[in-house]
C-alpha cells in the first residue's frame, strides 16, 4: 500500500472514529466498557511497530478484554501516558508515551491470551491528576504483512469502575539488554533492583516474555536473606498473568530479581535484546497493588533493568530449572510463520457453463458441496412488484436456478442443476444436517421444504399462500432468510413484516417475534438469517445496518454495528467469529469500495475486514464487489464465499482464509482470585489462571514532547448488549414493504 492510500485510509478512519480509537461505553451499576482500536491498518513490513491514542476517561479499570488472534497480530501493548508519543492520534514506530510524564504499563495481549480480570478491590487509576494516566495509547506490533486485502482493527476493551478501590493496581516489568551467545544450551539473563519505596507492595500475579529461544523466566524478592519465589513459567505457553497463590509483601530495601533461560543451540551467531522478530527479549512482569491511601510507590511508571551478578550468587536454583513440557499450551500459544490473509481466489461468472444470474443465496450440504441459488435471467429491478408487493411476472424461472457444485482450489465442477419451473424469485437457501434443503421465495412469498433425489428437486412441503402477500399468521410478505436449530425452522420475513417466524420442521407455524423499528429486537427488513455454534441466531437487520445477536426466543444478546457501514445485508458465522456484508457503499464514499466485516462473538465489534484484491480502487484496475447479497463460510473455515446481484454483473465471489492452521477458537476462560483482605490478612488459597497476554517493551523515551490531543464525539464501533453487563470471560422506494434487492433506491 502506498502513503497515499494510506493516507486516504487514515482520513477515513479518522472521520469515523474518535482519535483513531473507539470508545464504546455501555453501564451497568458503576461498570462503563471503553474501547481502544486500530484504526484499519495493514501492516507494511515485517515488525511493524504503530499505536493509535485517545484521551482517557476517568475511573478505575478492573477488567481488560483483549479482540485479536495471534494470526493477525504478535503483540498488543496498552500504555496509560501523561503525554501521548504524537498529537496525531495514529503514528507508525515504537514509540508510546512521550516526554513531560508518566509511562504506565496497563495491559498487554499476545499468543492468544483470554481477558483479565483484576481481584475485588483492586484496580488501575486512570483519568485523574494525581494518577498521571492522561491519555490511552494501544500499541500494536504485527509480525509480518497479511496476505490479500486485509485492514485489522484488534484493540481492547477496559472495564471501568467509577468506585474507587481499596488497592491501586500497577505493573513493573522487569528487562534484560544483555545478548545471548550463540551454541549454548542454557544461557541465563538477569536483572535486580532494590525497592527503595517506603510503601509496601504487594505481587499479585506475574507474566513471562521472551521470543522463540526463552525457556524459562522466573522472579524471586530476598528480604532478611531470605528468597521467596514471585513466580516462573515457560515464556512458550500463553503468554497471560498468572495469579500468585500467596500474600506477598515487597518492603524498602528488599531485593527483586528475575531471570531468563534462553537456548541458543541452533545460533551460529550473538542474538541481541531488541524488539524485532530476529532479536530476543527477556521480561518478566509483576502485577501488584498498594495501598490507595498512601502514596504511589512509582509515580513515574515501574521498570527494573539493572544487572548486578555479585547480587544473584545466591539466587534460588528452582529459578533456573525447567517446568515439565506441556505441548498443548505450546500448541494454542503458537504464532503462525504464514501470513495471514483472506486471498481473493476466484471470480465465477458461470458454473458448468451456466451463466450466473443475481446470486441471491448460498448453502453448504453435508458433504461439503456449495449450493448457489440464483435468478438465471429473471433480474429483481422496480419494475418486478407493484405497489402491493404482488410479482408480476407470474410465470416461474424455466432454467434451473440451484447448482450444486464441488471445488478444488478455484476449480468448480457443478455435480447437479435442480429447480427449474419451480421458483419465482430465489433469495434464501438452507441445507440441514439431513441433507432437506429450505428455501425461500420473495416472488411467489412462500417457504419450502424439499429432498433432492438423484438429478430432481422434490417438494416436501410449501408454507404461504403462493403469489399473495400478507402480514397474518397464514401468509409472508418477500421472506428472505431461514435455518434450522433443533426441531425449530426460523424464517426472516422479511421485506414487508419486519419479523422472525418460527416453523416446525412441518412448516406449521410455533410463534414470530418482532416489529418494525430500530430499538433492540425490532427490524428495518431482516434480510438473513444464520445460527452460531451456541445454537443462537444472527438476524441481518439490513436498513438498520447491523446484526442483531439473538436467543432462539428473541431476545437480543448483542449487536454488530459500526459507523464503517450503514446496511448489512448478509452474515455467516464460524466458530468465534461473525462475518457480515453490506450490500452498497457508505453514501460519500463509494470509490472506497465494499469490504466484509468480522467481527468476535461476544464483543459486538469489528476485528478486521477483507474485499476484493483491488479494493478502493476503480473496477477498471480490477474488479470490486458489486451489490454484494449472500455470503457463507465453509464448514472447515477455509473458504468464503460471497454471492453478488449487481446487475450485469452476477457473480460468485471465492476467498481463500490463508493460515498455517485452522482458527481455534477463543473459547473462553473462567478467571478466579484470591479474596483480597486488609494489607495484614492472608490471601485464600483458591487461584485460577488469569488473563493477558504478551507485553514487548515498546520505548519507554520518545523524541518529543506533544500537545494534548482533543477528542471527537463520533462512535467508532458501537455495542448494545442485553446480557448482564457485569465483567464475563466468553463463553428503498417509499417504505420497507417496497424495497427491491436491484432499485435505484438500494
Amino acid at each position: 500500500m502506498n502513503d497515499r492510500i494510506l493516507f486516504n485510509l487514515l482520513l477515513i478512519s479518522l472521520s469515523f472514529c474518535c482519535c483513531s480509537a473507539a470508545v464504546r461505553t455501555t453501564k451497568n451499576e458503576e461498570i462503563q466498557k471503553f474501547t481502544i482500536q486500530m484504526i484499519g491498518y495493514s501492516p507494511q513490513k515485517t515488525d511493524d511497530y504503530v499505536a493509535v491514542s485517545v484521551e482517557a476517561t476517568p475511573g478505575y479499570v478492573v477488567g481488560f478484554e483483549p479482540m485479536a488472534h495471534a494470526d493477525r497480530v504478535h503483540h498488543m501493548l496498552l500504555y496509560g501516558c501523561t503525554m501521548p508519543a504524537s498529537e496525531q492520534g495514529f503514528w507508525r514506530g515504537m514509540e508510546t508515551c512521550g516526554w513531560g510524564g508518566g509511562s504506565y504499563i496497563l495491559y498487554a495481549w499476545a499468543r492468544n491470551a483470554p481477558n483479565l480480570v483484576l481481584p475485588k478491590d483492586v484496580a488501575f487509576s486512570v483519568g485523574h491528576e494525581q494518577d498521571g494516566i492522561k491519555y490511552f495509547v494501544l500499541q500494536v506490533h504485527y509480525a509480518q504483512p497479511f496476505a490479500g486485502e486485509i485492514h485489522d482493527f484488534s484493540g481492547v476493551t477496559m472495564h471501568i469502575s467509577q468506585r474507587k478501590p481499596m488497592n491501586l493496581a500497577a505493573v513493573m516489568l522487569f528487562v534484560s539488554g544483555t545478548p545471548i551467545p550463540p551454541q549454548l544450551p542454557a544461557f541465563q539473563n538477569n536483572i535486580t533492583c532494590m525497592f527503595q519505596s517506603t510503601t509496601p507492595i504487594h505481587p499479585f500475579a506475574f507474566r513471562t516474555h521472551t521470543h522463540a529461544m526463552g525457556r524459562l523466566v522466573s522472579a524471586f524478592f530476598k528480604h532478611d536473606g531470605h528468597w521467596t519465589k514471585i513466580g516462573k513459567r515457560n515464556p512458550q505457553w500463553p503468554q497471560l498473568f498468572e495469579a500468585i497463590p500467596s500474600k506477598l509483601t515487597i518492603g524498602r530495601g528488599d531485593q527483586m530479581s528475575a531471570s531468563c533461560r534462553f537456548d541458543s543451540m541452533d545460533k551460529n551467531r550473538t542474538v541481541n535484546m531488541g524488539a524485532m522478530g530476529v532479536d530476543e527479549m527477556c521480561n518478566f512482569y509483576m502485577m501488584f497493588h498498594y495501598d490507595a491511601k498512601l502514596d504511589n510507590p512509582y509515580p513515574q511508571g515501574a521498570i527494573c533493568a539493572q544487572d548486578s551478578p555479585q547480587l544473584m550468587k545466591d539466587y534460588p536454583v528452582d529459578g533456573f530449572e525447567l517446568l515439565p513440557s506441556r505441548p498443548e499450551l505450546e500448541h494454542h500459544a503458537h504464532q503462525s510463520k504464514v501470513p495471514f490473509g483472506i486471498v481473493q481466489e476466484a471470480i465465477h461468472e458461470t458454473l458448468g457453463g451456466v451463466k450466473l444470474g443475481q446470486v441471491a443465496g448460498l448453502a453448504f450440504n453435508n458433504q461439503k458441496e456449495l449450493l448457489v441459488f440464483h435468478r438465471a435471467e429473471r433480474v429483481w429491478d422496480a419494475n418486478t412488484f407493484d405497489n402491493y408487493n404482488i410479482l408480476l411476472e407470474k410465470s416461474p424461472i424455466k432454467d434451473p436456478v440451484i447448482l450444486v457444485i464441488s471445488y478444488q482450489g478455484n476449480q468448480t465442477r457443478v455435480e447437479k442443476k435442480l429447480g427449474g419451473g419451480k421458483f419465482y424469485l430465489p433469495h434464501g437457501i438452507y441445507v440441514d444436517k439431513d441433507d432437506n434443503v429450505y428455501t425461500t421465495d420473495v416472488g411467489s412469498h412462500t417457504v419450502s421444504k424439499w429432498r433432492i433425489e438423484g438429478n430432481e428437486l422434490k417438494n416436501v412441503w410449501t408454507t404461504g399462500e403462493s403469489m399473495l402477500p400478507g402480514p397474518d399468521e397464514k401468509h409472508f410478505c418477500k421472506p428472505t432468510g431461514i435455518t434450522r436449530i433443533g426441531d425449530q425452522l426460523y424464517v426472516t420475513d422479511g421485506y414487508c413484516n419486519s419479523r422472525v417466524v418460527v416453523l416446525d420442521l412441518n412448516g406449521k407455524r410455533i410463534q414470530q417475534f418482532g416489529l418494525p423499528g430500530e430499538e433492540a429486537g425490532q427490524f428495518n427488513l431482516p434480510h438473513d438469517i444464520v445460527s452460531d455454534s451456541a445454537g443462537r441466531i444472527l438476524v441481518t437487520d439490513r436498513e438498520n445496518g447491523r446484526v442483531q445477536h439473538m436467543t432462539t426466543q428473541g431476545h437480543v444478546i448483542e449487536e454488530f454495528k459500526s459507523t464503517m457501514f450503514t446496511n448489512i445485508y448478509s452474515a455467516a458465522s464460524h466458530e468465534d467469529y461473525v462475518f457480515m456484508v453490506p450490500g452498497r457503499p457508505i453514501m460519500g464514499h463509494e470509490s472506497e469500495g465494499i469490504a466484509v466485516f468480522v467481527g468476535r462473538s461476544g464483543t459486538g465489534l469489528i476485528e478486521y475486514a477483507f474485499g476484493p484484491a483491488t479494493r478502493g480502487k476503480r473496477e477498471q484496475m480490477g474488479p470490486q464487489f458489486g451489490q454484494p447479497h449472500c455470503l457463507r463460510v465453509s464448514p472447515d473455515g477455509d473458504t468464503i464465499f460471497v454471492g453478488d446481484i449487481a446487475e450485469g454483473k452476477a457473480r460468485l465471489w471465492q476467498f481463500k482464509v490463508q493460515r498455517e492452521e485452522s482458527m481455534t477458537s477463543m473459547s473462553s476462560i473462567s478467571i478466579g482470585w484470591p479474596s483480597l483482605a486488609p494489607a495484614d490478612a492472608k490471601y485464600n488459597s483458591f487461584f485460577v489462571l488469569l488473563a493477558i497476554a504478551i507485553l514487548v517493551l515498546g520505548a519507554y523515551c520518545v523524541r518529543r514532547r506533544c500537545r494534548n490531543l482533543e477528542n471527537g464525539g463520533s462512535l467508532f464501533d458501537k455495542r448494545v448488549s442485553r446480557s448482564n453487563v457485569g465483567f464475563k470471560p466468553l463463553r428503498t422506494e417509499e417504505t420497507v414493504g417496497f424495497i427491491s434487492d436491484g432499485s435505484e433506491s438500494d
